[in-house]
């Protein structure tokens, strides 16, 4: 975050605290104790943005060493991730932070903004971050509760049902549609307390066209049709056109835990422990870029204890292993801590270079997205590339030269099978969402790439296959018992193994 954004986060903070106190004195007589007379909405705002994509709680533990590690981006000795056991605190925290943050900041902001038409571009905005939230969370566990959650505060519902997927990201697709209509280039917005596009309603538009390119290819296999009509209506409304689009979220270093990058902050205080921690780049990662010569490598990864960031150098943790092999820690890939693992980098949402690499998937089908398949793919990689440059200069950019490089030595298989093409695509795709597990975890289900060789560990709880999704919140049982047991008779058993609907 930028200088002149710390007294809106600050505010926002306040305002956050405030809404669960009242006023006192004869006021509160005629006026309802839970709500505030004049609602600090802009404050509220920056905050629902700060909590959008969750904070150190499930970040550390449902996004690092979960999500990522199930897809081999990290792995460590022992970790749940790496041998998919179960942990009930890892497995629940995007349940309970989801709810009791994200959402929970944008229902309350709902409830108390004025359904007004210069209050229409925050509304439209607020709709777009709540189908963000929806998706990853449905995306996770499958069925959740959408309708009636956040009902507590117009609606006293305080046990809300959970709905099937397939009624979710109907509704998801509904929402994102007529929110970006709805946003008004000619209304006004927040001004500085947007932290993401600082009220540029035209890259809001944006947003929610490539958010819903996003929920559409997801429909691939469950439902083509679907799936096809709303990726070329997507493109049609206009998607990210380059990196200055993609949705990016700044931090601080100081004070640590307030604004500093919630992906990257624990990490570094508990897990880093100057090269010697257990949790490490997965060996299928670092392989993968070393075999390829890929020039990202030098950005992504270093030997903490060394400062050492030579690709040839780099060293990854299989996410079977027991131990490490020669027993000395330090000599396995860390994030850098220059770039990617600073305390103040910047969180990479969503990027321009995934939404080409959903475009190229889409040319593969021979769906309207104008250009080719290989055209969107190495535009795709050339945007992954640029992107970095987010996290500074203390490590050099990739340069147009190790670009063009890298795709005379990699280039896509124009003359290959559609599957090969495919895979080429997705693995890119898993590229660029380093430090995006959940999001990865879910492009891997249902595409199967990159291939990934599954861990049979004895502590495992799916006999050796590759998880499915996580396992609910378990306080559900005790606080919203007979929605849940509904949800699992209708999707499956509440198990790592069981498939939701999408997943075909």
């Amino acid at each position: 975050m930028k200088n002149k954004y710390i007294k809106l986060f600050c505010i926002a903070i306040v305002s956050a605290v405030t809404l669960t106190s009242c006023d006192s004195g004869f006021e509160e007589l005629n006026t309802n104790p839970n709500a505030l007379s004049k609602p600090a909405t802009k404050s509220m705002f920056t905050l629902a943005e700060i909590y959008m994509d969750g904070q150190d709680y499930s970040n550390t533990r449902g996004n690092n060493a979960y999500a990522a590690q199930m897809v081999q981006h990290f792995a460590s000795l022992g970790g749940p991730g790496s041998k998919y056991s179960y942990s009930s605190e890892y497995s629940a925290s995007l349940f309970g932070e989801s709810y009791g943050k994200g959402l929970n900041q944008i229902f309350q902001l709902m409830s108390v903004l004025p359904n007004t038409p210069e209050n229409t571009n925050m509304i439209q905005a607020c709709r777009i971050m709540k189908v963000f939230l929806f998706q990853k969370l449905t995306d996770t566990y499958g069925e959740v509760p959408y309708f009636e959650a956040g009902k507590g505060y117009n609606g006293n519902i305080f046990a809300p049902k959970y709905d099937t997927q397939e009624v979710i990201y109907n509704d998801l697709l509904k929402e994102l549609d007529e929110a970006g209509d709805a946003l008004d280039v000619n209304k006004g917005f927040v001004g500085n307390a947007d932290l993401f596009y600082q009220s540029d309603v035209t890259k809001w538009k944006k947003l929610a066209n490539s958010l819903m390119l996003r929920v559409a290819m997801r429909l691939s296999k469950v439902d083509p049709a679907k799936s096809k009509q709303f990726v070329e209506k997507a493109f049609a409304k206009g998607v990210f056109s380059s990196n200055a689009e993609s949705l990016v979220l700044k931090h601080e270093a100081n004070p640590q835990g307030v604004k500093t990058n919630p992906i990257t902050s624990s990490w570094v205080r508990n897990d880093l422990n100057a090269g010697d921690g257990n949790t490490k780049y997965s060996k299928t990662f670092i392989d993968l870029l070393k075999n390829t010569n890929d020039p990202r490598l030098r950005i992504y990864a270093k030997l903490e204890a060394t400062g050492d960031n030579n690709p040839a150098s780099q060293q990854g943790l299989a996410n079977d292993a027991k131990e490490f092999p020669g027993g000395d820690k330090k000599k396995f890939s860390d994030p850098n801590t220059s770039t990617v693992l600073r305390l103040d980098a910047p969180t990479l949402i969503m990027s321009y270079a995934e939404v080409q690499f959903l475009l190229a998937e889409a040319a593969l089908k021979g769906w309207n997205v104008s250009g080719t398949a290989q055209q969107h793919y190495e535009d795709g990689v050339k945007g992954a590339m640029g992107i970095l440059t987010i996290f500074g200069d203390k490590v050099p950019a990739v340069s147009l030269s190790e670009y063009n490089t890298y795709m005379t030595a990699n280039p896509f298989k124009a003359s290959g099978t559609n599957a090969e093409k495919l895979e080429q695509i997705i693995t890119q795709k898993w590229i660029v969402l380093l430090f995006n597990g959940f999001e990865a975890y879910s492009e891997w289900r249902r595409t199967g790439y990159p291939v990934l060789v599954p861990v049979n560990d004895p502590s495992g709880e799916t006999n050796g296959t590759i998880p499915r999704r996580l396992i609910y919140d378990q306080s559900e049982l005790i606080t919203n018992a007979a929605n849940y047991k509904e949800a699992v008779q209708r999707q499956g058993l509440d198990l790592m193994t069981t498939r939701i609907w999408w997943d075909k």
